[in-house]
């Protein structure tokens, strides 16, 4: 009996031992050993005296979305081939230094978002300086920036989903940053005009690239690594980076326009979208989403081989493919963990802004090294979420979707914990502490959740799960972004007072998701 289970088991053992030798995109997906449950429990029937199975959906060792006979006969062979490939150590350092595929992925992801942070407090601080020459000040223009660089996110990530799942998603990507380059040379136009609604149409139409952008980015990372605990350690790696980007780049940009100038700012954007273009050109091997035998009844036609083509018919048949896969799995509802942290963290960089324009005498008069302050809490956002996810990191395993889901829940109570001490302290320094303790809980919960997509998704569906999944969260994080504003300015409340508003959606969606992962799904 244990043979003929390991028999239909071993080949995929062996597919991830290929996989991790040739750097590729292969994996064990839970789908794919559920298709071999008919045969494996007509074999074990003979057996009842061996072994007693239950045949329901369990929760066996935290992940209740995984067949129990097929797990059970899985971990016996991996037990039993300690030592070999199939299970393996990785590292940060190993990974980034044997791979040099994921260390041009990185730079890439580097770069852009350094730029981007660049342009983003250039942005705010020449929005604040046309409006002060004005004799105006408004905290919903600020608003409608953050909105802008959110709303594309939600309206054309769906394109970026269907692109990353038809073609080669490295070509997507270093044309795209091409393009990228180009769009970032008409926020020097707005400024030269000094239009704040030029900034805003240059700010759109950027997001609109980095909309369909960001899918093939996510969707790629797991054909670059070969197996799952790789993939935990890239897709951390890569938030990771976005949080460094954000301290480092936040702050330099600040810096940057407080002293060289908002003009230096844009221009630096433009480069660093070429140079992000050189990085991801550099990578070798063919990213074009595969069809596997566990996921064919999922491909499209534009998957199975042969050149892509893209028409509308395609992509509104492959959205709905793709809502339609999120609507059958029993993790669907993951998508919407993004969208409730978004609901905490979208007003941040709003409230930001006006924690920023407190100094001290003429200073917070004239709004003197707001940009500077501005910078340092962008940079305390940043720090937050690199240390977050590194502590949590050590308590989550990709075997074990529990650890991760538990992981989600204690972000929302830091989130909370971090809004409502905002909303209590009036020193600058404990603003940037608790500034931190809020960012580090919406990194936690950006990276967890990606994992559990990740982990649960087949490869041909990934572009568009991530694009649905990317879409619910800028579209969350733009309306909590619009209402940190309208609050402000015609509600008249205090930045301390909407954190604190912001801290109890925290506790809600906290309570929202403790229902669902202890009673609703159990």
């Amino acid at each position: 009996m244990q043979d003929v289970a390991e028999s239909l088991l071993l080949p995929r053992v062996s597919a991830v031992k290929t996989g991790m030798e040739n750097d590729g995109a292969a994996q064990v997906t839970y789908d794919a050993i559920d298709r071999n449950e008919d045969q494996l429990s007509s074999s074990l029937q003979s057996h009842p005296q061996k072994i007693q199975i239950d045949h329901d959906m369990v929760n066996h060792d935290g992940c209740p979305y995984r067949d129990a006979v097929a797990d059970a006969v899985l971990r016996d062979v991996i037990d039993r081939d300690k030592g070999s490939q199939v299970i393996v150590e990785v590292s940060y350092w190993s990974l980034i230094k044997n791979n040099v595929n994921f260390r041009w992925y990185l730079m890439s992801y580097l770069v852009t978002h350094a730029g981007e942070w660049f342009t983003y407090v250039a942005s705010i601080s020449a929005i604040e300086q046309i409006q002060s020459s004005n004799d105006t000040m408004s905290r919903t223009s600020i608003s409608v920036l953050v909105s802008l660089r959110l709303l594309p996110n939600a309206l054309f990530t769906s394109i970026g989903g269907v692109l990353a799942d038809s073609f080669d998603r490295r070509d997507v990507m270093w044309m795209l940053d091409v393009v990228g380059a180009l769009v970032a040379l008409l926020f020097l136009l707005a400024y030269h005009w000094k239009s704040i609604l030029a900034l805003y149409v240059a700010t759109a139409l950027q997001m609109t690239v980095a909309a369909m952008y960001e899918p093939s980015r996510s969707a790629i990372v797991s054909m670059l690594v070969g197996d799952e605990e790789s993939l935990k350690k890239a897709i951390t790696i890569s938030e990771l980076a976005w949080s460094v980007m954000t301290a480092v780049g936040s702050s330099a940009g600040g810096f940057a326009t407080e002293y060289l100038g908002i003009s230096i700012c844009f221009w630096i954007d433009s480069l660093s979208y070429l140079m992000s273009a050189w990085f991801i050109w550099k990578i070798g091997g063919n990213y074009l989403a595969e069809t596997s035998a566990e996921s064919d009844s999922t491909a499209t036609p534009s998957s199975k081989g042969g050149t892509p083509l893209f028409s509308l018919s395609q992509f509104t048949k492959m959205t709905s493919e793709g809502l339609a896969y999120l609507r059958s799995k029993p993790w669907g509802p993951f998508v919407f963990l993004k969208f409730c942290a978004a609901l905490i963290y979208g007003a941040a960089d709003v409230l930001n802004v006006s924690f920023s324009e407190r100094g001290e005498g003429l200073d917070a008069i004239r709004m003197e090294g707001s940009s500077k302050r501005l910078g340092m809490l962008f940079g305390a956002v940043g720090m937050g979420c690199f240390f977050g996810p590194v502590i949590v990191d050590r308590f989550t395993r990709m075997d074990n979707a529990a650890s991760l889901e538990r992981a989600c829940l204690g972000s929302f109570l830091l989130m909370a914990v971090g809004c409502y001490g905002l909303s209590r302290v009036k020193d600058f320094f404990w603003v940037c502490v608790f500034t931190s303790l809020r960012s580090a809980g919406s990194s936690i919960i950006w990276i967890q959740s990606s994992l559990l997509l990740q982990k649960f998704s087949v490869g041909t569906m990934l572009g568009r799960v991530i694009s649905v999944d990317y879409a619910l969260a800028t579209l969350s994080e733009a309306f909590s972004a619009m209402c940190g504003g309208i609050l402000q300015d015609d509600a008249g409340l205090s930045a301390e007072q909407v954190s604190f508003v912001m801290g109890l959606v925290a506790l809600g969606a906290f309570a929202v998701w403790l229902v669902f992962l202890v009673v609703v799904r159990v």
